[in-house]
């Protein structure tokens, strides 16, 4: 590394350390509707990019890394006037909740969702007697104008008929979601102190935007940063220009083995869906990571694929499911969150102590709300949860279990992130309604309950942009910046807000414009009512193999959790097998025994000073893909094309 030389950075006030700015406030909230637009267009229009499938959203770093830059030089010109790293900081908080609103894994599932059915229901279906009946009207959109127009686009949103059409249904989904962030917002609060101030849990994932705001300075001096940066960027320039020119040659990065070309006998042929892929970021984003979860990731992802081979040798895929890898995981993810809560439990003995006024109890005074309010608005936000799902039709009993297991999935997801923070995190296809069903059987389930498992498959079809873990890392960023923890609370909340108008107001424009048949997000829809549908017409018993595989997840998670904390050098951490058979991992495994080894050899024979070292050259590798790769989905956008996706 260069010699450092000092950076010219903005004083700090007492009121840039300890608050959100309203400036800071205001720039974000100005750019959220085109950050918003930015995502739309390229993840569900022309399927270019997919920044909300990864746990470092690709159009949050990019206009933070540019905003630096330019901050950097109004802090040459006019020192006073340019922003602190808090309020940087607070910029991607803010840019990063608002992107949980519109990602994959929400609004872009929830919108085409509830204007399905009423579409392509026909006499040969018969959607009209199966399904609707089960599914309370004002909680979709039934004007067949409105219905065809978001399905086929060459529309527009601006016209009194189709909002009049959408108010209804977007009012209570509206209040629904902002209930479901609240209860999600009160239960990290609930964790704030033993994850930041006792554990002290790094927190990889928020690393790079730190440095960003704290460093950007000293990277860009460093020789290092920019080998890596170069690399990556000119990496995707090429293959951007040879998507579009295929004369032009590319340096292949995506699918780099195909495997199906080569194992196509049984019982080998068990891994021809495996992909072996080099993606620089995720090389780069993994060198943060400690090196027994990346260990752990690629180890038991081998482990899953030898499993599966020797599944085909034996000749046991004939019980349909075996070796049930998403019930598994489910379990596992069920472990991960029970075991978040038996960590923290002195905490909350303390936590009980001060809500009573006894003594030995916690001190409150740096938390974002007191105790007696955290536990009062989660019971509420709870039991409103529940009352919205019986309101669309389902029972009261299924409520309680479904919202129990989602928060057990939601508490696991920032607790792996917390403490390791993988690069991506899915648990496709395993909500809670998976599990109910497997226990009980869809035979036993009443018509109306299916109804509602359908419609919030919105927020369960996957696990990758989640607002809980967001949140907690945003309270990890106020320490680290000075801020404090209420007023992150505010700045969460205006996001929250804005963000879910910005989500809604792109989302409906550029439906209407494009439509949704054709595109991923009607695939998404035609999955939940299809499945509703199967469940109707061909009801089943209780999956008892799959219900056993879910109990087995969670025992060899707990075994595996028990086993790290017993023993130091026990390096197999549960989250490695808890998503070793999901859709990143098998994207990702390559990567992260690439930067293993590395990092492994680095820290093996140099030690931290060679980590640290090091460590700019990775960032760089994350930065230089993120801003091209940027480049080409902006691009693809503006030209209404599909143009090179770095990622997916």
């Amino acid at each position: 590394m260069t010699s450092p030389r000092r950076d010219v950075r903005p004083p700090h006030t007492a009121v840039a350390r300890r608050m959100v700015t309203v400036r800071a406030v205001a720039i974000a909230c100005a750019l959220m509707p085109l950050l918003s637009l930015w995502v739309v267009e390229s993840e569900l229009v022309w399927y270019s990019g997919h920044s909300t499938a990864i746990s470092l959203f690709s159009h949050v770093v990019t206009p933070l890394f540019l905003l630096a830059l330019l901050n950097l030089l109004v802090a040459r010109r006019w020192p006073r006037v340019a922003l602190a790293p808090g309020e940087l900081m607070t910029i991607y908080v803010m840019w990063s909740v608002a992107g949980t609103l519109c990602s994959h894994d929400l609004l872009q599932v929830l919108l085409p969702l509830i204007s399905f059915p009423t579409h392509y229901a026909n006499p040969q279906n018969r959607w009209a007697e199966h399904i609707l009946p089960f599914v309370r009207p004002w909680a979709l959109v039934t004007d067949p104008a409105s219905t065809t127009a978001i399905a086929v686009g060459n529309a527009s949103i601006y016209q009194w008929a189709i909002l009049k059409a959408w108010l209804r249904p977007l009012c209570f989904w509206s209040l629904f979601i902002m209930t479901l962030m609240a209860a999600l917002l009160f239960m990290v609060s609930l964790f704030r102190q033993p994850w930041t101030e006792k554990e002290r849990l790094s927190f990889p994932v928020i690393q790079i935007p730190l440095m960003i705001a704290t460093r950007l300075g000293e990277l860009l001096r460093d020789r290092l940063f920019w080998g890596g940066f170069g690399i990556a960027a000119f990496i995707d320039l090429l293959n951007g220009t040879s998507a579009l020119y295929p004369a032009v040659p590319s340096i292949p990065v995506i699918n780099v083995f195909r495997f199906a070309d080569y194992f196509t006998e049984r019982p080998w042929n068990a891994l021809v869906g495996t992909e072996l892929n080099l993606y620089p970021f995720a090389i780069g984003f993994a060198f943060l990571l400690p090196t027994d979860l990346a260990f752990s990731c690629w180890f038991f992802f081998l482990l899953f694929k030898l499993q599966l081979v020797l599944t085909a040798a034996l000749g046991m895929q004939e019980l349909p499911g075996f070796p049930f890898p998403a019930e598994q995981s489910a379990g596992g993810y069920i472990a991960l969150g029970l075991l978040a809560i038996w960590l923290a439990r002195r905490h909350f003995a303390g936590v009980v102590r001060t809500v009573l006024g006894r003594p030995g109890g916690v001190d409150e005074s740096r938390e974002p709300m007191r105790y007696r309010t955290m536990l009062i608005g989660l019971v509420l936000a709870f039991m409103l949860l529940v009352a919205y799902g019986m309101a669309l039709g389902a029972s009261m009993g299924l409520m309680i279990i479904f919202f129990a297991i989602f928060f057990l999935y939601a508490l696991a997801i920032s607790r792996m992130r917390a403490e390791l923070g993988p690069p991506a995190h899915d648990l496709h296809f395993s909500g809670p309604e998976m599990l109910i069903n497997n226990a009980i059987g869809t035979s036993h389930i009443s018509k109306p309950d299916l109804g509602v498992f359908t419609l919030f498959y919105s927020f369960n079809r996957a696990y990758r942009a989640h607002f809980a873990a967001h949140g907690m890392e945003a309270y990890k960023i106020a320490q680290s910046t000075k801020i404090t923890a209420r007023s992150m609370m505010v700045a969460m909340l205006i996001a929250l807000v804005t963000g879910l108008v910005s989500s809604l107001w792109a989302l409906l424009h550029a439906l209407y414009l494009h439509g949704y048949s054709g595109k991923p997000t009607s695939g998404m829809a035609s999955e939940a009512w299809t499945r509703m549908e199967g469940w109707v017409i061909m009801p089943e018993g209780a999956r008892i193999p799959a219900t056993i595989a879910t109990l087995v997840g969670v025992l060899l998670t707990f075994t595996l959790g028990a086993l790290r904390t017993q023993f130091t050098w026990w390096v197999w951490h549960p989250v490695g097998y808890v998503t070793c058979s999901s859709w990143s991992m098998n994207k990702l495994w390559a990567c992260l025994f690439i930067a293993w080894a590395v990092k492994a050899l680095v820290t093996r024979y140099g030690g931290a000073k060679a980590y640290q070292y090091v460590l700019p050259f990775f960032v760089g590798l994350v930065l230089g893909e993120f801003c091209v790769g940027s480049f080409w989905c902006t691009l693809g956008a503006l030209l209404k094309m599909q143009v090179y996706q770095f990622w997916g």
